[in-house]
């Protein structure tokens, strides 16, 4: 049997790494804390009478045995059926009200249907987005996809549709912006306004320094924020505007021109990636080095990144 010395040095945390001994002694001196830490994503569920309801991690009742179906918490939420509707179940207790046909969750979002048309909670149980769409996705940023029959949309992070459902195909949202297709035809969409850009072309990149690249026929140009071009769609290749250069291609050879269609560095090379620290990144025969705007180039056997 161990002497009280021994014992002590089993259990004392001043005899331990630092790290370990922190953490024993806040679970000595702060239990309440990790208590309540455990408790905070989900209730345990408990049944009575053929119905379901939720207690704390200490065994008290927070919601009475009322449920005829519950699901699994995920990130705090549990779907739940009362009186053949469907609502939610928070671990904070508070509950969704109980009106949809169905509800599930997904990762951490919160569906909900209603004659057979999808909708959104928020984290609180609020409707977000109303169970009207015939699909609903959620994308970055606080922004849902929305679709009616075959067209979608886009709903912001309050509800407000800022696209209405009238295109074939929206891609997902990227600085707070997507690109819509109609048919052959590509724009871009700025979601803080809603306001559509240029939907005319083959396809638009995105906005960088201001400008955007866009596609016709297989030609390449660049337009502004209002959807003015600003370059003439003449380039084979391009790349994004990056410190006020962009990488272009003519005939197989590229170089950098500045916004206002300048060329800074000639197109003599076999390849143009992008302008960043005040240098080009580029290629010519077999070896990548950079170029800055006066022309003086510094070759390497390999650039990180290059992909060479």
């Amino acid at each position: 049997m161990a002497d009280w010395k021994s014992l002590f040095l089993i259990y004392n945390p001043f005899a331990m790494n630092p790290m370990k001994r922190n953490f024993l002694l806040s679970l000595f001196l702060c239990p309440a804390f990790f208590a309540h830490a455990q408790q905070t994503d989900s209730l345990v569920k408990f049944q009575k009478e053929g119905k379901y309801g939720f207690n704390d991690a200490a065994g008290h009742e927070i919601i009475p045995a009322q449920f005829e179906v519950v699901g699994v918490f995920q990130h705090g939420a549990v779907p739940v059926k009362a009186k053949g509707k469907y609502g939610f179940v928070f671990a904070n207790g508070k509950h969704a009200a109980y009106k949809y046909d169905s509800a599930w969750t997904k990762g951490r979002y919160l569906f909900v249907s209603k004659k057979q048309k999808q909708g959104l909670l928020d984290s609180t149980g609020k409707e977000w987005v109303a169970p009207i769409y015939d699909e609903v996705r959620p994308e970055k940023d606080g922004y849902a996809r929305i679709k009616v029959k075959e067209l979608y949309g886009m709903v912001n992070n309050k509800g407000k549709v800022i696209l209405q459902p009238n295109y074939d195909m929206i891609s997902g949202v990227s600085q707070h912006s997507v690109l819509i297709y109609n048919g052959d035809k590509c724009g871009r969409a700025d979601l803080k306004t809603g306001k559509v850009i240029a939907a005319q072309y083959d396809k638009v990149g995105p906005f960088k320094d201001g400008l955007a690249w866009v596609r016709v026929n297989q030609k390449f140009g660049f337009i502004n924020e209002k959807g003015d071009v600003v370059i003439p769609v003449m380039y084979d290749r391009v790349g994004n505007f990056n410190e006020g250069l962009a990488p272009v291609g003519v005939s197989g050879k590229f170089g950098f021109i500045d916004m206002a269609n300048k060329e800074v560095i000639a197109t003599k090379y076999d390849n143009a990636i992008i302008f960043q620290n005040g240098k080009g990144l580029i290629k010519l025969n077999g070896k990548v080095g950079y170029v800055d705007k006066e022309g003086n180039e510094t070759w390497a056997d390999s650039v990180p990144g290059s992909g060479n």
